[in-house]
């Protein structure tokens, strides 16, 4: 019984321990989309200031920080599935997770 009691303690652990390494890897994904939203921001900013605004969205630089935005928004959406896939799976072993819990899928942190 307690080699039992030790095996689902140590698969719950391994469990956390998987969903709190997509987290972080999340919480990096998210740094880094803020981060190329800021630059996109600062390009448009600075050609309006200049009056370039004509054929704002032909320009190659816009255009790569958006695709590199769209990357990082699908990159996200795909670490918040393997967390409710690693989450699902330990709930269906019998590990739900409490309430207040910082790992459930379903509570965003991070917007």
């Amino acid at each position: 019984m307690l080699r039992g009691r030790l095996a689902d303690v140590a698969e719950r652990g391994r469990v956390l321990g998987q969903a709190l390494g997509v987290r972080a890897d999340m919480a990096a994904t998210r740094r880094r989309l803020r981060a190329a939203l800021a630059d996109l921001g600062e390009e448009v900013h600075t050609r309006l200031r200049a009056g370039q605004e004509q054929g704002l969205a032909a320009e190659v630089k816009v255009r790569d920080l958006q695709d590199q935005v769209d990357g990082l928004k699908a990159e996200l959406r795909l670490q918040e599935t393997e967390l409710r896939r690693i989450m699902q799976e330990g709930i269906r072993r019998g590990e739900r997770p409490e309430d207040s819990s910082p790992l459930r899928p379903d509570v965003e942190g991070e917007g």
